[in-house]
């Protein structure tokens, strides 16, 4: 992520600020890593994509926003369901085989012919699948490999078991500039960093180097860093790199200074300039007074019209737009006529008549009108209830049995959760966001209810490794981009979730194909 050059062994500052190495260098161990509101987005969903699809991942951005150690730290963190191998460059396919069996399979090959070593790697790789652990290629800039190497990266992702499902996962990331088109891929971006976040990332840098207290930067010199980075961290490194060795930065709204010279040179020059406009007045003064008297001529001369013959003024005269005055008279009348008559009070036949019309109305429809107009305690009181033996309560004076009061239950947020018929419903285009999936059912419930998620959600099951694995889906959208800016004004939990966006095709044929009942 960043590429410091420092300008003596120890820089002064490291000193000043008791720091025990480089701050903004390269980024070697998991405290150094950063993770921040997007890339932590990324690297979940990166996780939850390499447990639920056999599909390789793209990760696709500038340089310098951070794609390496995204990398890096998921080899680092790895999980017992997961283990990565580090695809290296410029070696021979021998050793490639030797390092995959070495990190993915725990094991030493014993054999140097590569064929051999390619059929044990599979036999070994599909191993792992059987044990539902995911074997995963971590290659960082694809598009600098050779194209040996990318027939080979190609050949090993095409490997299968025997039920012809993929046995390798792969994270690939390359520059956002460069065309991919060796496999198949799920494309991800990885934003730069916000300002709001600026702070924070510049102090935990410097407190995984050992600083401790507050932020050494001022609020003006972090707003400068951020919008002179523009969010990307590898200048951001460099840049705050040099305002801790003392070498200020140039500010966007720097004041340009004016030396005693200048100053009165621009004095004689607006002196010289006055001077020269009065002299041409004068010398072309005849010349001025001349057009002043002859626009002033033309301004007091009229033109008089022509004047009109009497046989022309034999031609009737039609006045346009008297019936329409008269039609306009005639509405504002009607109008005031019309206030008028609002104005006088209804009489008393016509209330009963309205009574009467209202006893006539149909039962369910008074029924209705009586219920939104009085207040819900009374409604309560008013709703039959069928009491059962335990809860009717005797009155020895009256002999009469009064039922207990039943309180209607609210449905709970389970009950909101869609099914599949009304994904199949959805249209083919559209897009969802996937947010998890599970092999127990009883974790999706679990995750809807810690959440507390409403929405358009749905669920269906369908086949994984030959098991039920069942699936949340959350939202319908009619476009990606759709999708994406409401993702971005999630609040709450809901904007911490890691999420996968789908068409509502892709979640159709897999319900087609492999949905099955819960």
């Amino acid at each position: 992520m960043s590429d410091i050059a420092a300008t003596s062994p120890e820089p002064a500052y490291i000193t000043k600020l008791a720091l025990q190495r480089l701050p903004f260098s390269e980024v070697k161990s998991a405290e150094d890593f950063f993770d921040g509101r997007y890339i932590k987005q990324r690297r979940l969903l990166i996780l939850h994509l390499l447990r639920s699809t056999s599909t390789p991942i793209l990760l696709q951005a500038d340089t310098g926003l951070g794609k390496t150690t995204l990398l890096q730290q998921l080899q680092r963190q790895t999980t017992s369901d997961m283990r990565f191998y580090r695809w290296r460059n410029n070696i021979s396919t021998l050793e490639q085989y030797q390092g995959m069996l070495k990190a993915l399979a725990t094991e030493l090959a014993s054999t140097n012919d590569e064929k051999s070593l390619a059929n044990l790697l599979k036999e070994r790789l599909s191993h792992l699948k059987k044990l539902n652990i995911t074997p995963v290629l971590l290659v960082d800039d694809v598009q600098l490999l050779s194209e040996p190497e990318q027939q080979l990266l190609h050949s090993c992702l095409s490997w299968q078991d025997d039920e012809q499902q993929p046995i390798l996962q792969a994270v690939l990331s390359m520059t956002a500039e460069t065309k991919f088109n060796l496999v198949s891929t799920q494309w991800l971006d990885l934003p730069p960093l916000e300002f709001i976040e600026t702070e924070a990332y510049l102090l935990h840098r410097l407190k995984s180097a050992g600083y401790q207290g507050d932020s050494p930067f001022s609020p003006k010199e972090i707003q400068y860093l951020s919008k002179a980075s523009a969010g990307n961290l590898a200048r951001l490194n460099a840049l705050a790199h040099q305002q801790l060795l003392g070498i200020k930065a140039k500010t966007w709204r720097r004041t340009p200074k004016i030396s005693l010279g200048q100053i009165n040179w621009l004095r004689w020059s607006g002196g010289i300039s006055l001077a020269a406009v009065i002299v041409l007045i004068l010398v072309f003064q005849n010349r001025i007074n001349d057009w002043i008297s002859a626009s002033t001529v033309s301004q007091n001369t009229l033109e008089l019209p022509e004047d009109i013959s009497a046989e022309d003024n034999k031609l009737a005269t039609v006045v346009v737009g008297d019936e329409q005055e008269k039609e306009a008279k005639m509405l504002s009348e009607r109008e005031k006529l019309e206030a008028l008559l609002a104005e006088i009070p209804t009489p008393a036949s016509e209330t009963s008549s309205a009574q009467d019309q209202e006893k006539l109305m149909p039962s369910a429809e008074a029924e209705q009108v009586v219920v939104e107009a009085e207040p819900e305690e009374k409604i309560e009181k008013e709703i039959p209830t069928v009491p059962g033996p335990e809860e009717q309560i005797v009155n020895n004076e009256n002999k009469t049995i009064a039922p207990k009061q039943v309180k209607k239950l609210e449905p709970s947020i389970l009950d909101k959760v869609h099914d599949t018929k009304w994904i199949l419903s959805r249209p083919a285009k559209h897009y969802t966001f996937q947010l998890m999936g599970s092999w127990d059912d009883k974790e999706v419930d679990a995750f809807i209810e810690e959440h507390g998620l409403t929405g358009d959600m749905a669920r269906f099951t369908s086949l994984r490794d030959n098991k039920p694995w069942h699936v949340l889906i959350f939202g319908v959208y009619p476009s990606k981009q759709a999708a994406l800016k409401a993702s971005n004004q999630w609040s709450g939990a809901m904007n911490n979730l890691p999420t996968w966006l789908r068409r509502f095709d892709s979640v159709q044929k897999q319900i087609k194909e492999k949905g099955v009942k819960p």
